[in-house]
């Protein structure tokens, strides 16, 4: 009688201290994944368009646009059907924007103005010398790549959004010079990446530059993207971002006795 008392008192104490519950499996952490999560999406408030919608198409026919747009970010995106000298006009904004770029043929590019700090009307126009057409969307920033990320497009390209913390990176390029295209950072929010002394957009690497990497100084930890921007003649474009490695702290180095005099 004692020995079955022991042995269903010991059953009680089991399942007290486990709770009848299979203990959870520890998610493997094997691999790195291609994206991830940067903050919580932000559903659109009610009436905007979501991430991805076409709010306006142009053409060669349709060159003009004109809409209201919220803050956000947003992408121009175009294609060309043969050699062509294109200008693109934003207006809108504090300051007008334009850009220029030709293409050699046939081309598929994006670009983005801005940034839409505030709810406006803006103006669209772009003029050209042969046929197009062109879409504004709304980026989309539910997902970002994970640095070290490698980048690559051909002439005037937008990039998916990375996310980078707030620190030292390398941004390494493959093409130097003449040709390689402009690069641009930029938050999330469309605001360009300045430097240190509010001088330059980052990289910096400025036109005909032969420097293959530069360094990147991040002040905020957040979304970034990059456009690349080939003014001429577009050429396929490869870069990289990767953390500066941190210099190990050195300690004191060994003691040497004193000797005194000899």
């Amino acid at each position: 009688m004692k020995r079955w008392f022991s042995i269903a008192l010991i059953l009680v104490i089991c399942i007290v201290s486990s709770g009848c519950t299979q203990q959870p499996v520890a998610p493997s952490t094997t691999g790195t994944p291609a994206s991830t999560p940067a903050t919580a999406p932000v559903s659109p408030a009610p009436g905007v368009p979501a991430a991805g919608t076409v709010l306006a198409e142009l053409s060669n026919i349709q060159p003009n646009a004109s809409l209201t747009l919220d803050p956000s970010t947003f992408i121009l995106s175009f294609k060309t059907e043969g050699p062509q000298n294109m200008v693109f006009h934003i207006s809108g904004f504090e300051d007008y924007e334009e850009t220029e770029l030709s293409t050699t043929g046939p081309f598929s590019g994006s670009l983005t103005f801005g940034p839409v700090l505030k709810t406006g009307v803006y103006s669209v126009n772009i003029t050209s010398n042969g046929s197009w057409t062109a879409q504004l969307t709304r980026a989309d920033q539910k997902t970002s790549l994970k640095v070290p990320v490698n980048l690559s497009g051909s002439g005037t390209q937008v990039t998916p959004f990375f996310y980078l913390e707030k620190g030292q990176y390398f941004f390494t390029r493959n093409e130097t010079g003449i040709s390689s295209p402009l690069y641009f950072l930029h938050y999330a929010n469309g605001s360009y990446l300045m430097d240190a002394n509010n001088t330059y957009v980052q990289p910096g690497f400025g036109e005909g530059s032969p420097h293959p990497f530069l360094f990147v100084y991040i002040t905020e930890s957040g979304n970034y993207y990059l456009n690349a921007l080939m003014k001429k003649n577009p050429g396929a474009w490869s870069a990289s971002i990767s953390p500066v490695p941190a210099i190990p702290h050195m300690g004191p180095g060994p003691v040497m006795p004193d000797k005194g005099i000899q």
